[in-house]
């Protein structure tokens, strides 16, 4: 498929997506206002008409999932050898490349938000309800996108006669085609416009860490050299590789995360918060069909679907070649049972956790009395006015600000290994080269935006990345399709 594709077109797919960089940042630099009005319309408009093309491909995915897990395919080994890692590292490593930095931006703020905006009516409190739907923006579907594209690249990496699916979707003998082409281009594109938009997230969350930690007034410089920093550590472990950077970096991740979440549940629960996560949770599962297609009484109104489901949406499955073929790069050995399994619940429920705990927390707050909702509005400063309001505040926000750091980190690695993936002919231990030259990319590519257009320009990246969520959809769909006429073939050997 879009690995062995590249062994073909490489070249027209290198200049293609040097192109594109070019075209981007030439139009960002000279017309920014303009560049900025017209995509912000583009992605207002494909929202409008094809955001419940997104709610379905949504739901038939987490479906696909679990009906694969739990039938005869679910037996299915990617290769016959043993995993090259832990239960506990594999989870560190996609958790941490799939969500970490995320989730410390939206720990409280959204939660907050829908507390405050109910989207609808529910026989939840109103601070269960936000948290159901915090659940379900984070929860199943896009762990979904991100779990049956990297079903989908495992199958092809490791299942023997896979190549099968590869060349077959690509048409037979035509894998030098513009299909292909574009299939490889759009990947390449889509995975790096979702790294440089979490880097510069990211990295203004870092620098808003650091100066409510001392009071330090924050700048375009400064924001350069968070880049500098972040990306050079990155290139150095996605260097070192699997087992020695990324893997141990995502263990350290997954390790400090835990023990933050665990500081700020008993310091909640000695303050009086009680936390109902079962009954969050139960609701949240027997109203997912009709939340994820919008139906009867759990409708929510059409401004609301497209500033936040749409646009999650769209945004996760933008995410999805990064993440899923890095994820089906480090599950060789695994069957597609335990993949579902690992991928699609276990992540989620440890994302349900994380913001039950802060969410409850902060409502806590705010209903007595010591916190305001203006407290937690910012994506950026949220998480740190937060851990402000409970001992050992000190302690609590650097460990905030290291996680920001190291999440952000493993982000860039993974996006580093996972383009040098496909610049290097879909090798699965690319070339010491290509991370070097990718790692500079990602850097400079970020550094370029923040100094040409500061924050709208990376909001800008981020409203790109929406926009071609849409194309990617469909490749996503007929990759799905193709795959599972593929496990229904006769012709294939599972034995």
């Amino acid at each position: 498929m879009i690995l062995k594709a590249l062994r073909q077109p490489q070249k027209v797919t290198k200049i293609s997506v040097l192109g594109f960089c070019i075209l981007f940042l030439g139009f960002a630099f000279l017309f920014p206002d303009f560049f900025k009005k017209k995509l912000g319309e583009l992605t207002v408009v494909l929202l409008q008409n094809f955001g419940f093309f997104y709610l379905i491909l949504g739901f038939l995915s987490v479906i696909l999932l679990f009906v694969l897990a739990f039938s005869k395919w679910g037996k299915i080994r990617f290769g016959q050898e043993r995993p090259a890692y832990s239960w506990f590292s594999w989870i560190a490593m996609l958790y941490s490349t799939g969500m970490g930095a995320g989730l410390l931006l939206r720990a409280v703020q959204e939660p907050v938000f829908y507390f405050q905006n109910p989207p609808r009516s529910s026989i939840l409190s109103t601070g269960d309800f936000a948290l159901q739907y915090t659940f379900f923006h984070w929860g199943l579907t896009p762990w979904a996108f991100y779990g049956l594209f990297g079903l989908i690249m495992a199958y092809v990496l490791y299942v023997k006669k896979a190549a099968a699916l590869s060349s077959s979707l690509l048409s037979g003998e035509a894998q030098i085609s513009i299909l292909a082409v574009l299939m490889n281009v759009l990947t390449i594109v889509c995975t790096l416009l979702g790294v440089v938009a979490a880097l510069g997230l990211g990295s203004r969350q870092l620098l808003e860490a650091i100066g409510s930690l001392g009071d330090i007034p924050t700048n375009a410089l400064q924001a350069v050299m968070a880049v500098v920093v972040v990306t050079g550590i990155a290139t150095t472990s996605a260097l070192l590789g699997m087992q020695k950077g990324i893997k141990n970096l995502s263990n350290f991740n997954l390790s400090l995360a835990t023990v933050l979440l665990i500081s700020v549940a008993i310091l909640s629960w000695s303050g009086g918060v009680q936390f109902g996560f079962l009954n969050i949770l139960g609701n949240y599962v027997y109203e997912f069909a009709s939340m994820s297609l919008n139906l009867g009484n759990h409708q929510v109104g059409i401004e609301f679907l497209q500033d936040w489901t749409y646009f999650y949406w769209a945004f996760w499955l933008a995410w999805a070649p990064f993440t899923g073929v890095f994820i089906a790069r480090i599950s060789k050995g695994r069957s597609i049972r335990e993949f579902v399994l690992a991928v699609l619940i276990v992540p989620a429920l440890g994302t349900f956790i994380w913001f039950t705990v802060f969410g409850q927390s902060a409502f806590h707050l705010i209903q007595s009395g010591k916190a305001s909702f203006e407290d937690f509005q910012s994506i950026y400063t949220g998480l740190f006015i937060f851990l402000d309001y409970f001992p050992w505040a000190g302690i609590t926000k650097i460990i905030g600000l290291v996680l920001v750091f190291t999440f952000l980190i493993t982000s860039v690695d993974s996006a580093i290994y996972v383009l040098s993936m496909f610049t290097d002919r879909g090798n699965v231990k690319p070339s010491k080269t290509y991370r070097l030259f990718w790692g500079l990319m990602i850097g400079l590519f970020t550094i370029g935006l923040i100094l040409i257009g500061k924050e709208a320009l990376l909001e800008a990246v981020s409203q790109m990345l929406i926009v071609f969520a849409f194309p990617f959809s469909l490749m996503f769909l007929g990759m799905a399709a193709y795959f599972v006429s593929i496990l229904f073939s006769k012709k294939m050997n599972y034995e």
